[in-house]
């Protein structure tokens, strides 16, 4: 049986990353913005229920009318932000996919809003919710074996239960890479691939899980990178700033404390943001892109097989 070689999957992202960094930088940047947007909207209302209480001072009935009302316009936004993120997510996952099995298409980051996201949407939502109850049979099977096995006694009974729990851990990334191709096979095929991505990962689970911890891996280092180097711009840039007046603003109101903190700091965090979304970008493309490839070369070996039956 053909398979794929995982270097020139991995290999494909990072040839994205090179042939189209503006694109990765936006699909990162997408990704961030609603978590900044969420910052931007719901810190000043709490700042707002903070006010209601000290307004408010001991009438407790006007104090709970105060944080009900505030805190039901905080959780509609949280919502609403919530909901854009997943919309989002969509898009853009789709976007990487779209990019390496389909590079031509290049318009506008390869972004867009039709169908393909609609296919992706749908085979996520169908992977989630079968994960979801997998592992709830699965779980439910643990702790009728755990009870079945506690009367063993130590150290036996606590060995098998690890022995499950990493089981169930196991068998969840297994059960993912075997059903990673479903979503970029919709996009290559512009069709609900649930047959043809179940097919092309068939004898080879072994290679795309294998795939999946180099990938991991690899973000696991970048990130430690990335975080040491974040800790020293941190630690250089934080000797210029007044904590003391700091401490004593978040003693007052925290929140008001913070939003002064933020407003003066606004092109650190600006910066901050952009270079997160860069890193974002860079993690998302590497842990979609590999997948995409994967599936695209499958497909290329299966085609001649297909027409060489007929």
């Amino acid at each position: 049986m053909a398979g794929f070689s995982i270097g020139t999957a991995i290999g494909e992202a990072f040839s994205l990353m090179r042939r189209r960094p503006l694109a990765v930088f936006v699909w990162g940047l997408l990704m961030v913005a609603p978590s900044v947007a969420s910052v931007a909207l719901i810190l000043p209302m709490m700042g707002e229920v903070f006010t209601s209480i000290a307004a408010a001072g001991a009438d407790h009935e006007q104090i709970h009318d105060a944080m009900m009302g505030d805190m039901m316009q905080m959780q509609g936004v949280s919502s609403l932000l919530n909901l854009l993120q997943l919309v989002l997510t969509v898009i853009v996952y789709t976007a990487v996919m779209r990019a390496v099995v389909r590079p031509r298409e290049t318009s506008f980051f390869s972004l867009r809003l039709g169908m393909d996201e609609l296919r992706v949407a749908v085979v996520g939502v169908a992977i989630v919710v079968g994960f979801y109850l997998l592992a709830l049979i699965l779980i439910l099977l643990g702790v009728g074996i755990g009870f079945a096995v506690w009367g063993l006694g130590e150290p036996f009974n606590w060995m098998i239960i690890v022995a499950m729990c990493i089981g169930l851990f196991l068998a969840i990334w297994l059960g993912a890479a075997r059903v990673s191709l479903m979503a970029p096979a919709s996009v290559l095929n512009k069709t609900f691939a649930f047959e043809e991505g179940w097919k092309l990962g068939r004898g080879r689970t072994g290679a795309l899980f294998g795939m999946m911890l180099l990938i991991l891996l690899i973000i696991v280092v970048a990130e430690v990178i990335v975080f040491g180097i974040g800790m020293a711009v941190m630690a250089i840039t934080a000797g210029g700033m007044d904590w003391s007046q700091i401490h004593a603003s978040i003693e007052d109101n925290p929140i008001a404390g913070l939003q002064a903190l933020f407003l003066a700091n606004w092109p650190w965090i600006t910066v901050a943001a952009l270079i997160i979304s860069a890193l974002y970008g860079f993690l998302l493309t590497l842990g979609i892109a590999p997948f995409a490839s994967a599936c695209r070369q499958l497909s290329a070996q299966a085609a001649p097989a297909a027409e060489d039956a007929h």
